[in-house]
């Protein structure tokens, strides 16, 4: 009877252990979590100001390419007569 006993305790402390175990890993998961979705937030306002700044980008490379084609032009005039 007294190995019974012994026994059930011992299972009563390993269920207990694997519990706080359980508890653990559970707080830890939940702790990536939210580091994941901040990082998250993080990379997609950077990606924001990438975009933004490509964009901007486009922009002053076709204002580049007019003034430059124009200027083509005008050679073109100069030394065609």
């Amino acid at each position: 009877m007294l190995k019974k006993e012994s026994e059930n305790e011992e299972i009563v402390t390993i269920i207990t252990q694997i519990n706080e175990l359980l508890i653990e890993v559970k707080n830890e998961q939940r702790k990536m979590k939210k580091e994941v979705q901040n990082n998250h937030k993080v990379n997609m306002r950077k990606f924001a100001k990438l975009i933004e700044y490509n964009e901007i980008l486009d922009m002053t490379n076709t204002l580049f390419e007019k003034r430059l084609s124009s200027i083509e032009k005008l050679l073109y005039e100069v030394f065609k007569t």
